[in-house]
């Protein structure tokens, strides 16, 4: 597999894509990140050129999906926001610490790691006036084969995501004293 080199400008580039509420259906966002892997895995595994820029459209959100949800937000909006480090305040207090042990041990996996590294240090850049987004692509296509490489280990990290938001949501529903079998929904119909 070989990596095309493009000339592009600051302008091309696709944004960060932006935090789901709390309050919305936040599964969606794994589910992205589910897609992601596997157009992913497929482009990079089949042979000939790849486009380097096709593959920043699959790694980028599969790196801000992962860590949106992982990591508190930094700023003014943590109340807004859904991720398991502020979820985890509204569990039920003999819930919390095996929770949060969950949330530890996916923090120090070398994968999440590798993902939040390239949050922090690749992906910032793509919306920045950063004068190296050419070696900003390369990174991410760097990053992109090293995770893909692990296929295995990464899904299994985004199934233990999956698993500790289902057990925070069980917990805050014991907390709020809801059925746990049961969902609302609110439709709206225009007049």
């Amino acid at each position: 597999m070989t990596l095309k080199e493009t000339k592009l400008s600051k302008e091309d580039y696709i944004p960060a894509s932006i935090r789901i509420p709390r309050h919305l259906d936040f599964d969606s966002c794994l589910e992205h990140v589910d897609y992601n892997i596997e157009r992913l895995s497929e482009m990079l595994t089949n042979e000939g050129n790849v486009h380097i820029f096709d593959v920043l459209n699959y790694i980028v959100p599969i790196i801000t999906n992962v860590c949106r949800l992982v990591e508190e937000p930094t700023n003014r909006d943590k109340d807004d926001t859904f991720c398991l480090q502020t979820r985890l305040k509204s569990c039920r207090p003999e819930d919390i610490e095996k929770l949060e042990s969950e949330l530890e041990n996916i923090r120090g996996n070398d994968l999440y790691q590798k993902l939040k590294y390239a949050r922090n240090h690749t992906v910032a850049h793509t919306n920045s006036a950063y004068e190296g987004y050419g070696a900003t692509q390369n990174a991410l296509a760097e990053d992109a084969i090293y995770l893909i490489e692990r296929e295995n280990r990464l899904k299994n990290l985004v199934s233990n995501i999956k698993s500790l938001i289902h057990n925070v949501e069980i917990s805050v529903r014991r907390k709020e004293g809801k059925q746990l079998n049961v969902a609302t929904f609110t439709i709206q119909v225009p007049k």
